[in-house]
């Protein structure tokens, strides 16, 4: 939900009863702050904010969030003990997403090798006194009476709420994504968008992409980029390329992805795939 879950979408959220969260993967840290007090200016119920540690930034991200109180702190891809113990210091709530047991399939589009169905009963299971929120495939009230019977307490939903009016969506993505027409094998399922398994909606873009690894070299020249956007000495990151390549491989695919689908769901020169 990146760039899509902003002050409005949250504030909204969280005054229908649920609890919205912002997305902070593509804010810096001044941003952050700026888009929490817009929140409080919105609503006055609970709302939360999303971090995902292994990226650039987001521990500054996480660190305002913690000054500013937020309520509920929603962190992925990294160990968040420091941040929980920060958080239950002003009574703060941590929520931390999962796509295993051990590291705690489908959470914002991005998964691991086991589904919702059979991941949240074994999560459930092994830890009983957690609450837990389901989160992958949920869009409606059917969805959430199958994740509570599986033993989860809530679901989290994004697609849903990309289609709500709050939504800076372009209202062509908008229609793409609800079309009566789509199916579920409307969807791409790959590594290649953006680092990390991923599902899209299916155009030849997206297919195109997920048929082939990306070109090295551009995926150099765009870590060198993020690096340069984040204030990080780019010789910090050329030895990754030779002892973490996977890693910073991913990393520069994510941060550069990011960009590109802002552009293609949010620019108004977005068009309906032929």
């Amino acid at each position: 939900m990146s760039w899509i879950s902003q002050p409005k979408l949250v504030a909204a959220v969280s005054n229908a009863g649920g609890l919205g969260i912002l997305a902070s993967g593509p804010l810096s840290a001044i941003e952050t702050a700026a888009a929490i007090k817009e929140i409080r200016r919105l609503t006055d119920k609970p709302f939360g904010i999303g971090t995902t540690l292994m990226m650039p930034g987001a521990k500054e991200n996480a660190t305002v969030a913690l000054e500013e109180e937020v309520p509920v702190i929603n962190y992925s891809l990294g160990k968040g003990d420091w941040l929980a113990e920060r958080a239950h210091m002003y009574g703060g709530k941590v929520i931390a997403t999962v796509t295993s047991l051990k590291h705690g399939h489908e959470a914002a589009a991005h998964g691991g090798d086991v589904t919702s169905l059979v991941l949240v009963p074994v999560i459930a299971s092994n830890m009983p006194d957690l609450p837990l929120v389901a989160a992958g495939g949920f869009g409606d009230g059917r969805g959430l009476l199958a994740a509570l019977s599986l033993g989860a307490d809530a679901v989290a939903m994004g697609t849903r709420f990309a289609c709500t009016k709050e939504s800076p969506l372009h209202e062509n993505v908008k229609a793409a994504i609800s079309s009566p027409e789509k199916t579920e094998n409307d969807t791409v399922y790959s590594k290649n968008i953006d680092g990390i398994s991923a599902r899209v909606l299916k155009t030849p873009f997206a297919a195109q992409t997920a048929a082939s690894r990306p070109n090295p070299l551009r995926v150099l020249i765009e870590a060198l980029k993020q690096a340069k956007q984040f204030g990080v000495n780019p010789v910090k990151i050329l030895p990754g390329f030779f002892w973490e390549p996977d890693k910073i491989y991913m990393l520069a695919q994510f941060g550069g992805a990011t960009r590109k689908f802002e552009l293609a769901t949010v620019g108004p020169i977005w068009q309906l795939p032929t």
